[in-house]
């Protein structure tokens, strides 16, 4: 793992990728995917910060296509180490993910019932690499979502998912998942989930999402790491979502 990505290359990878016309991606409770679709022709925002030894950020923004469909992308695993003041740029290294992963995305749900729904999606991209060649890293993933089940905008996810090495690192390719969210008050929800496995994306996370404005939810966490090459990590969230009319 080398750690010279200067931040002029970390600019660069940011502006090609929020000014590229697909810059969307699916919406994450925290590592497992909500399948909540973006409402058509609406944009929404997603910044996750996780702070251990390092500072790592995920950056989403989706946009809606309507009947179901989601297409995006995202940045993801640009890892900061706090102590050599310097980005890490991990793109030999197989144990742990490449990173930083520029990534394309698609989402489709199908609503079963008012209740029920089921989704499909993937994301597909590469990681960023300084004078190597670059390598394909994926998640692929279907999802089962109840909500509105006995309480109000509550919502349980339960799916699976495969990834590549490239993308979790060393450990488990198939695996499973789950979330939850439940509404204490229109203005503060807890949420927890749990991704099973031996790789970089196995944590079981819990939470608190706090609505200062109805559009603006900030999520406060701490992912535990369900195997011992992860670490503990305190995480913090600012969503922007979309007020439909």
């Amino acid at each position: 793992m080398r750690v010279h990505l200067s931040l002029r290359k970390v600019f660069i990878i940011v502006s090609i990728v929020f000014q590229s016309i697909l810059a969307f991606s699916q919406q994450n409770f925290i590592n497992v995917p909500s399948s909540e679709v973006t409402t058509k022709h609406k944009l929404f925002f997603q910044q996750q910060l996780n702070f251990n030894e390092l500072i790592q950020s995920n950056s989403t923004l989706d946009y809606g296509l309507g009947k179901g469909f989601e297409i995006g992308a995202n940045v993801l695993g640009l890892n900061f180490n706090q102590k050599q003041k310097s980005f890490l740029n991990n793109d030999t290294t197989d144990t742990d993910p490449y990173n930083p992963l520029l990534m394309l995305n698609g989402l489709k749900q199908f609503e079963l019932n008012e209740h029920i729904s089921i989704a499909a999606g993937t994301q597909l991209g590469l990681n960023f690499t300084d004078g190597k060649s670059r390598s394909q890293a994926g998640l692929f993933y279907g999802n089962l979502r109840f909500y509105n089940i006995l309480i109000k905008n509550s919502c349980l996810v339960l799916g699976s998912y495969y990834n590549t090495k490239h993308y979790g690192g060393k450990g488990n390719r198939f695996g499973a998942w789950a979330g939850a969210e439940v509404p204490i008050t229109p203005y503060f929800h807890i949420m927890a989930e749990s991704v099973l496995g031996t790789n970089a994306l196995c944590y079981t996370s819990a939470g608190v999402i706090i609505y200062p404005f109805k559009w603006m939810p900030l999520t406060f966490g701490l992912q535990i790491p369900n195997t011992k090459n992860n670490s503990y990590s305190f995480v913090f969230e600012l969503t922007i979502i979309p007020i439909s009319k």
